[in-house]
């Protein structure tokens, strides 16, 4: 599976399994249980002084692709309704925490498909 998100406008934002694999181990790594910020401001991102985050930590797997990075904010709510990620139910100030961080991708797969089929 590859196209995981599509915005209200329908642009499609493409995250493989992998990848999202890779963002959820940099932000295990780097925030362990604590909460993580949305972090995807585009002229921070733009200008490398973003906070790490969720958005940051997309860019960093695809350098200088900020419309990526920009999908966070859709891709931190499917990890959600997954029950991957915990939101601190914030409208400004977004952050989410890691509630049940897959092994593998392979596990990371299984757990989507069953809460999106």
């Amino acid at each position: 599976m590859t196209h995981l998100v599509s915005t209200i406008d329908s642009r499609p934002h493409n995250y493989n399994i992998s990848e999202v694999y890779e963002i959820l181990t940099w932000l295990q790594t780097n925030f362990g249980g604590e909460e993580f910020p949305l972090a995807n401001n585009v002229a921070h991102m733009g200008n490398g002084t973003e906070q790490d985050g969720l958005g940051v930590a997309i860019l960093n797997l695809t350098p200088g692709n900020i419309l990526h990075a920009q999908g966070s904010s859709y891709l931190g709510v499917v990890l959600e309704e997954v029950d991957i990620l915990k939101w601190n139910d914030a409208a400004i100030g977004i952050k989410w925490r890691i509630i049940n961080m897959p092994t593998t991708s392979n596990q990371l797969k299984e757990i989507i498909n069953t809460h999106l089929s």
